[in-house]
């Protein structure tokens, strides 16, 4: 018999994170649906954070303008200190903080945005947990309930009305049977496992004292969570693994958000500044880190968009979607505005070398 001395709460869960309550109480209790309720809230947040996206492009664009600049006078500073390289650099940074150029002024934005994806996931994944904890306490009252109305049920009717009251509580979203669940293989119901674990992708959820105190009717499960939710679980058994019916998802959240996600990065580099001389190691070590900071969010999207909930994986999605969308407008817009630009700078030298 499993332990869950560990996992014990002695009332109602709780939800006590602010992005949480915000998603769960304030957008959530008005939407209804949970899958939508993440549309929403992702494009909330979107529109906040928008003079952030705003101030990276137009640091980007500064930058591409500034390098335009001085690559002429960074080539004769390279013939005329070759043999003197701590006076290179020193005059390489010099001539860039003369002409505005940030070394560091794309990496900000991106450091800022990792950080606002852990809050994000922070919240969400306390929302998961909040609602799996409610799911597990609602079914233990159901259950007693079911019990104290017909105390002589059978084993199999009893596992029914068990299942059932399970799909009652549960939310899909399209073609997501469970969508705090993964968009995956995964069965739509958390296995005891995977309800308390506190690894990757596992929900780290606690149980009610309520459910741990449960007196079981039946011998067929021997603890309160199998009682309650085991019924749910083999409602959904595989025959196999390619018993797709069965499957929570089908992995398209995961497939959109890596392939946007991928997509996103390159339109980036499109509107990135160029980069100094390569012999510059400040230059070096700008570019190193940004091109960290361009692969770090696809990597790190798969591997959340697979493990965590089909919720959180909706989230990136959208996320990404309007970040795309928001890259080809402002390239374009952008790549507009540095033509003329480049037309007048031009227009100026020529006319200043007369």
């Amino acid at each position: 018999m499993v332990n869950l001395t560990s996992f014990l709460i002695s009332s109602a869960p709780e939800l006590n994170n602010l992005i949480g309550k915000f998603i769960y109480d304030v957008l959530y209790q008005g939407i209804g649906n949970f899958g939508w309720t993440v549309v929403v809230f992702t494009i909330i947040l979107k529109v906040v954070l928008s003079p952030l996206d705003i101030w990276q492009k137009h640091t980007m664009l500064k930058n591409n303008r500034a390098m335009k600049i001085i690559t002429p006078e960074l080539e004769k500073l390279k013939k005329t200190y070759a043999n003197a390289p701590d006076v290179l650099q020193q005059k390489q940074m010099e001539l860039y903080k003369k002409n505005g150029y940030s070394m560091m002024g794309g990496c900000l934005p991106a450091l800022i945005t990792i950080v606002i994806f852990f809050v994000v996931f922070a919240g969400f994944n306390a929302a998961v947990r909040y609602e799996n904890e409610r799911i597990v306490y609602e079914l233990t009252n159901r259950y007693e309930a079911i019990v104290e109305e017909n105390p002589e049920i059978e084993e199999a009717d009893l596992d029914a009305a068990m299942a059932v009251a399970y799909n009652e509580e549960k939310q899909d979203w399209l073609w997501i049977k469970n969508v705090f669940m993964s968009d995956t293989y995964a069965n739509p119901v958390p296995t005891f496992q995977k309800f308390v674990g506190r690894g990757l992708g596992q929900i780290g959820g606690t149980l009610p004292a309520e459910t741990r105190a449960l007196p079981l009717v039946y011998s067929q499960y021997d603890d309160g969570y199998n009682a309650v939710m085991m019924p749910a679980i083999n409602s959904y058994e595989k025959d196999g693994f390619f018993d797709m019916k069965q499957w929570n998802g089908y992995f398209i959240l995961p497939f959109i958000s890596i392939l946007l996600s991928i997509f996103s990065v390159k339109l980036s580099k499109a509107s990135q500044p160029a980069m100094p001389d390569q012999n510059d190691e400040n230059a070096k070590n700008g570019q190193g880190m940004m091109k960290v900071m361009n692969w770090l969010m696809p990597i790190m999207m798969g591997i959340f968009a697979l493990f965590y909930s089909a919720a959180f994986c909706l989230y990136m999605v959208t996320n990404s979607l309007i970040t795309v969308i928001f890259n080809l407008v402002y390239n374009h817009i952008a790549k507009k505005k540095d033509e003329k630009w480049e037309e007048e700078r031009l227009a100026a030298t020529f006319k200043k070398g007369r």
